[in-house]
């Protein structure tokens, strides 16, 4: 009888627990920014191996912050992207969301991203295509799975569902 007592007097202190906590937790709002989009350029060696110049004709970023620790990013970014030496083009309209979830003791970001965006990849990065060798821009459709390792600025594990068309091949 007693350690049934005992049980109950746990359960009710955990849903007393739980009671109290979630509108503490809910009373954090996320933190969220916008900002506008501006010209860029990604010098020879971090995506291709020239310079590629963005361009955004229009569209924002969004980075929002929760309590628990996750990112969720929103981009909508309508523009091209240019081979600085030659002057070729490849249009974009890049509109995905990414949610990152770091893992403070490891410095390990998980990462999950849906839609149509670009990503460059370095040397020792784990792409699209396996182990990459040098620099890489690739422009997906669809999903992309991936580790960042925030201690050594490596990506790991990737995947992806959809579509991958290499960014560099097309501005060459």
């Amino acid at each position: 009888m007693r350690s049934h007592r005992y049980a109950l007097t746990v359960v009710l202190a955990l849903t007393l627990a739980a009671a109290v906590a979630a509108p503490a937790a809910a009373a954090t709002p996320p933190t969220r920014i916008v900002r506008d989009l501006h010209p860029f350029t990604l010098p020879a060696g971090t995506a291709c191996a020239f310079d590629v110049a963005g361009r955004p004709d229009w569209g924002f970023s969004a980075r929002t912050t929760f309590s628990d620790g996750r990112i969720q990013s929103s981009v909508r970014a309508h523009g091209a992207y240019v081979n600085v030496a030659t002057g070729a083009m490849f249009p974009t309209a890049d509109n995905f969301r990414a949610l990152d979830q770091i893992d403070p003791a490891t410095g390990i970001d998980t990462v999950v991203a849906n839609g149509q965006l670009t990503s460059s990849f370095l040397p020792g990065d784990d792409g699209p295509f396996g182990l990459v060798t040098q620099a890489s821009f690739y422009k997906f459709v669809g999903t992309i799975w991936f580790k960042f390792n925030l201690n050594t600025g490596q990506a790991t594990d990737f995947r992806y569902a959809g579509t991958v068309e290499d960014v560099c091949a097309a501005l060459s």
